[in-house]
């Protein structure tokens, strides 16, 4: 029997269920009903969920997760569904509404915590959508009102994109995980793969079994981007495990898990380290842990609907584990936005993680509130379009305090570059940070500039720059091909250089300073005038 929980207004009342703990409960909007939800954080680190409700979107600081706060309402059209996902410093809205406001919201986030603004509304390609995916700076909106296909969208101009593609070669798609290029695209009797390392082209990679009963709904790839755990809503299977090791083929590894000794449907699930996070409908918001993939097992839950467990469209919505804090947000359909702390073993707990360009290197650095069992990060740099490691940071085994990391990638040229974090247990368990993402604009350039001063005597500066570490060679020739200096002969890091040449010891006249590094020289012309 579920025991009922009555929770005011905006309750910072701290109550545990199943490993799960409420920090707060925000009902703002009980007569209107709620729907999707997502999380964004602003460059001071505030924290705000961003709440589908079914007359719009509600913008809430959850910086204190006791004390939620709306600060800004977006109206929209008046909807059961309403999907939001978050690209730099806007969020983009679709919903099957078709009154004012219908099509894509886009809007502005850049000025909270005081506000935030709606910048355009565009109805170009679709009026209503059901659901929207961003990765790598492209939307893919999908379940439109001129079919079931998926379109892309190119977010190079935040608040005016341009669509690339509109792909029908599923069925109605529902929802989609995107990755390195790849869609996984959850299509009604199926689950296919598709390719969209060509916006302007995808291609179907592949194709699952249909299983009886089934309604492919939605899902989410565990972070070393072998396995894809769906979801079902209709309460045949619920949830379905398949092993993706070979692209070309789907093998089905979990056939079935449901929820135990209940007939809720499951909703939408989010995977975070060894654990997936689902909006479980009438039994609210729960987790499993899927460390071992082909057996998952109930690790945490939190009923957002203790009126009953049964088969109704009642209770969670949605919910986001992404938050720097590790709180979790989760949208009810009557109760509106719960705030929750998973309690279950997180061996390390990352706060932050950000990349800065310095000097023409990036800088990454990443601090953690808690560690267990931590070996250290393997440092990882997007390449093609998939990930590399670069490095290794050691970590500190087991503590309760905050560490502080950092790692500089001098082997960068102009261009945009995404990292993320391996993090390794000393068991050899593994989880993945998010991406960050870096534009280098002013990256170093191997360039030998003209010495200062010139003419000279006796001494002169010679300013040069390495673009990638390596073996450097900078030397002094008279104008007849003879050796008479060398100032550099060494390996040097990627950078700007000064070095000082002293002519004292030569008779006036010219002198060539060459500079090679692998298979590229430069030279300049001096004169020693004494």
């Amino acid at each position: 029997m579920k025991t009922l929980l009555t929770i005011l207004f905006a309750a910072s009342i701290i109550i545990a269920q199943n490993n799960v703990t409420l920090l707060s409960n925000l009902n703002q909007y009980p007569s209107a009903g709620y729907n999707d939800i997502w999380g964004y954080v602003d460059g001071s680190g505030n924290e705000y969920a961003l709440l589908g409700v079914q007359i719009g979107t509600s913008i809430v600081n959850v910086t204190v997760p006791t004390n939620p706060v709306q600060v800004a309402f977006i109206p929209g059209p008046n909807s059961i569904w309403r999907d939001i996902k978050v690209h730099s410093t806007y969020a983009y809205i679709v919903t099957e509404g078709t009154s004012t406001g219908r099509g894509l919201q886009i809007v502005d986030l850049s000025q909270l915590p005081a506000t935030a603004t709606l910048v355009n509304t565009i109805e170009t390609w679709f009026t209503r959508a059901h659901n929207i995916y961003i990765d790598n700076g492209y939307a893919y909106v999908i379940g439109t009102n001129n079919g079931g296909g998926m379109h892309i969208l190119d977010l190079s101009n935040p608040v005016n994109p341009t669509r690339t593609f509109y792909y029908t070669g599923s069925n109605y798609i529902h929802d989609v995980y995107v990755w390195n290029d790849t869609v996984a695209a959850a299509a009604e009797d199926s689950y296919d793969l598709i390719s969209v390392s060509n916006k302007f082209s995808p291609q179907l990679i592949s194709v699952s079994m249909s299983l009886p009963g089934i309604y492919a709904h939605s899902g989410w790839m565990t972070e070393d981007k072998r396995y894809f755990v769906g979801t079902e809503e209709f309460n045949a299977r619920d949830i379905t495990v398949w092993d993706l090791a070979d692209r070309t083929s789907w093998n089905l590894t979990v056939p079935t898990w449901q929820m135990p000794g209940a007939s809720s449907y499951v909703h939408n699930l989010f995977i975070l380290g060894n654990y997936a996070h689902i909006s479980y409908y009438t039994s609210g918001y729960v987790v499993l842990d899927i460390s071992d993939p082909s057996n998952p097992q109930l690790a945490g839950q939190y009923d957002t609907y203790p009126q009953n467990n049964g088969g109704t469209y009642n209770g969670a919505w949605g919910c986001y584990p992404y938050l720097p804090s590790g709180n979790i947000l989760v949208s009810d359909i009557s109760t509106g936005l719960y705030v929750l702390k998973f309690n279950g073993s997180i061996p390390v707990e990352l706060s932050s993680f950000t990349a800065e360009v310095i000097g023409g290197s990036v800088n990454l650095k990443w601090t953690t509130s808690s560690e267990k069992n931590n070996q250290g990060f393997e440092v990882q740099r997007k390449i093609d379009n998939e990930f590399y490691t670069i490095g290794f940071v050691e970590g500190n085994g087991t503590s309760t305090e905050i560490n502080d990391y950092s790692f500089i990638d001098r082997s960068v040229t102009s261009g945009k570059y995404y990292y993320r974090l391996k993090q390794v247990d000393f068991d050899g368990k593994t989880s993945f940070s998010d991406e960050v993402e870096v534009e280098v604009t002013n990256a170093v350039s191997f360039i030998l500039s003209q010495n200062y001063p010139n003419p000279f005597n006796p001494s002169t500066n010679i300013k040069f720059s390495v673009p990638t570490s390596g073996y450097v060679n900078l030397s002094i020739y008279n104008v007849v091909g003879e050796k008479v200096g060398e100032i550099v002969n060494d390996i040097l890091p990627e950078g700007k250089y000064s070095m000082t040449f002293d002519a004292n010891n030569l008779p006036s006249g010219i002198y060539i300073a060459k500079l090679s590094a692998g298979n590229i020289n430069h030279s300049i012309k001096m004169t020693l005038i004494k």
